[in-house]
Order: structure tokens, then C-alpha cells, then sequence
């Protein structure tokens, strides 16, 4: 998935294969890691550490100040602060389901796509 920046200065990806979230700067075209460690896993925490697992749609809020992401392999929706690079898990559990409730106990499965207004 990709997403523009309400500024239009950022284009973010969902890089699905290297399980990380990338940001593209359309003044330069320089491509920069936004948060993930390029190896699959489920941890919230500071860009470095982060990991994601096939990370599929984004969506940027319109403040700008957050990236959404499906993270399709770990079965939730997460947030990537712009600012900071810092994430955390919006909805889900990281295991597969079918499951209403709260953000700590939903649960999805395969979430693919995810949009903001």
C-alpha cells in the first residue's frame, strides 16, 4: 500500500517484503526507513525496534502526525507516529481471529487494506 502525506512532502509504503514501513520525499526522492527492522516479528517500541509481519495497506491521518498500517501477517492495525517513528498496535492481538471487543482483544485476520478521514 501507499499513502501521501496531507502535505504531499512524504509518500509512505508498506513495504510487505522487508516488513517494515518506508517514507519516499518528493522534494528529493530520497527513500528512508520510517520504523521496522527489515525482519519479521511483533513489537511495538521505537523504529529500531519495531517489527512488523507483511505489513500490507497505510493510510496517513489528516494531521499528518500518524501512519496507519494493516500488518497483515500479525492479524492487527498499527500506528507509526511521523515525528518519532515510534509504534504501537491500534487493534488486535497479533494472533489470527474473528473477535469484537476491545483494542487488546480484537481480533483480525489478514487485514489487507485501512483508510483515515
Amino acid at each position: 500500500g501507499v499513502a501521501v502525506s496531507p502535505d504531499g512532502l512524504s509518500v509512505y509504503v508498506a513495504d510487505s517484503g522487508n516488513d517494515c514501513v518506508r517514507k519516499v520525499d518528493t522534494a528529493t526522492g530520497a527513500v528512508s526507513t520510517v520504523a521496522g527492522t527489515g525482519s519479521r516479528g511483533f513489537q511495538d517500541g521505537p523504529p529500531e525496534s519495531a517489527r512488523f509481519s507483511w505489513p500490507y495497506g497505510v493510510a496517513v491521518s489528516p494531521d499528518g502526525l500518524s501512519v496507519y498500517v494493516a500488518d497483515s501477517g500479525n492479524d492487527c492495525v498499527r500506528k507509526v507516529d511521523t515525528a518519532t517513528g515510534a509504534v504501537s498496535t491500534v487493534a488486535g492481538t497479533g494472533s489470527r481471529g474473528f473477535q469484537d471487543g476491545p483494542p487488546e482483544s480484537a481480533r483480525f485476520s489478514w487485514p489487507y487494506g485501512v483508510a483515515v478521514s
